[in-house]
């Protein structure tokens, strides 16, 4: 069965999921939420904190923006790795190995949609929010290397949570986790190279890059090397679980 065929086949059965979970479908309307909540609430406080206390909000508008690139992506891979998790436990993906549907097939399609889902959504969220407006060039590439983050949250979740409670607690590890490219900001180099270790570290680099008129190219290559690392070492660990 080719994508299509797959896309066509488990497409309705993924929104028949989604739909009769509560948590999956607030998961999913939530990323415009927080875009038109940033896009209002933060001049808001901007305002606020300088009349009250006379602190200027507004050069912290690139990282404040940078963060929207950590949510959305996360967002739909939440979804996707609690839909494996299903398919893991109720048998699914064993069963799947005995049709003619390849499970890298399966996979492709699992692990493609957080990219195809995500990417417009993160470009249209960004556009809603701003704060910190980026070349073109610029947004595209964060906007890609952030979408990596929904199979990295999906094969991250179906690879090391035995069960959807365990999985829940694992998303909230993982969202601590994935914050901690906010600190990079306070920090200057060399010692800002320590979190380029965490794949959103390069989509923010490169939103703050870009955002103060610097050269950002490079850094969106070497975060494409190490995202795709990333998604390599968590689908490896995805077999060894899935075929143990």
């Amino acid at each position: 069965m080719n994508a299509l065929g797959l896309i066509r086949t488990l497409g309705p059965v993924d929104l028949r999921n989604i739909r009769r979970d509560p948590l999956l479908a607030w998961s999913m309307g939530l990323p415009v939420v927080i875009a038109f909540a940033l896009r209002w609430g933060i001049p808001a406080l901007a305002g606020w904190l300088l009349q009250r206390y006379g602190f200027d909000l507004t050069p912290y508008y690139p990282l404040l923006a940078s963060g929207y690139f950590i949510m959305t992506p996360a967002f739909v891979g939440f979804i996707v790795g609690f839909l494996l998790i299903d398919e893991r436990d109720d048998g699914v993906l064993d069963a799947m190995r005995a049709t003619p549907v390849p499970m890298n097939s399966l996979l492709a399609y699992r692990l493609g949609v957080p990219i195809a889902a995500s990417l417009p959504i993160t470009l249209l969220g960004y556009f809603v929010v701003d704060l910190a407006p980026l070349p073109l060039g610029a947004l595209l590439a964060a906007s890609l290397l952030a979408t990596f983050s929904g199979p990295i949250m999906a094969l991250f979740l179906a690879s090391f949570a035995e069960n959807k409670v365990a999985g829940f607690a694992l998303a909230k590890l993982y969202g601590a986790v994935t914050d901690l490219p906010l600190v990079a900001w306070f920090i200057a180099t060399p010692w800002q190279w320590a979190f380029g270790l965490l794949p959103l570290y390069w989509p923010m680099k490169v939103a703050w890059q870009a955002a103060s008129g610097e050269p950002w190219l490079v850094y969106a290559l070497i975060g494409l090397v190490v995202n795709g690392l990333g998604v390599w070492l968590l689908l490896h660990r995805f077999h060894r679980v899935l075929y143990r």
